[in-house]
């Protein structure tokens, strides 16, 4: 009978430890070129379990799957982004472009900065490109929704929608703007970064 209990008591234990949460991480499924992150070389298979930068060289690209977030992001060539996983799921595109596609429903929020905007996701697909020299973010909406916000006025908000592209600063004025983009302009863009 002892045996049995402290087997019973065994397995309850090892269901316990296999049901803990585990803290978020992203797998590299697809990499072109040289990708470093903080500096090391990536590679196809590698998991980025902590905070650090991911750099792209000319002509490279990387697609990384976060499991627990069930999303995919892919950064584009000279691009630059710092990514936090924790529970606040903060990504920070410092420079280039980057292409966020969820593959199931979320319950999980998130947000990815630029300089000069936040955007709030959740089951998204969009691509976003930032562009240091002229100080400016835009974004396109294949599915889904995400919420712009001007880091310095945060009264100017908006949400951009399925089928929208959304500017701000540079050639595209201090007040975000958003406008409808015609099907062929979103059948050629949807394309980058898949």
């Amino acid at each position: 009978m002892r045996k049995f209990i402290f087997l019973l008591t065994l397995l309850l234990f090892s269901f316990t430890v296999l049901a803990v949460d585990l803290p978020p991480s992203g797998e590299v499924v697809k990499l072109r070129g040289e990708v470093v992150f903080d500096g090391l070389p990536l590679k196809v298979g590698d998991l980025i379990t902590k905070v650090g930068k991911i750099e792209t060289k000319d002509k490279s690209y990387l697609q990384i799957k976060i499991d627990k977030w069930k999303n995919t992001i892919s950064i584009g060539p000279n691009s630059s982004m710092q990514l936090n996983f924790s529970d606040s799921k903060k990504y920070t595109l410092e420079a280039g472009s980057c292409r966020w596609k969820s593959f199931a429903p979320s319950d999980s929020k998130g947000k990815i900065f630029t300089k000069t905007v936040s955007l709030g996701v959740r089951g998204t697909d969009f691509f976003l490109k930032t562009n240091t020299l002229l100080d400016e973010t835009e974004v396109i909406m294949f599915d889904g929704q995400v919420f712009m916000e001007n880091l310095k006025d945060a009264d100017n908000t908006a949400f951009i929608n399925k089928g929208q592209w959304g500017g701000f600063g540079g050639r595209f004025g201090q007040k975000i703007y958003v406008m409808e983009l015609p099907k062929a302009v979103l059948d050629t863009t949807e394309k980058i970064l898949e």
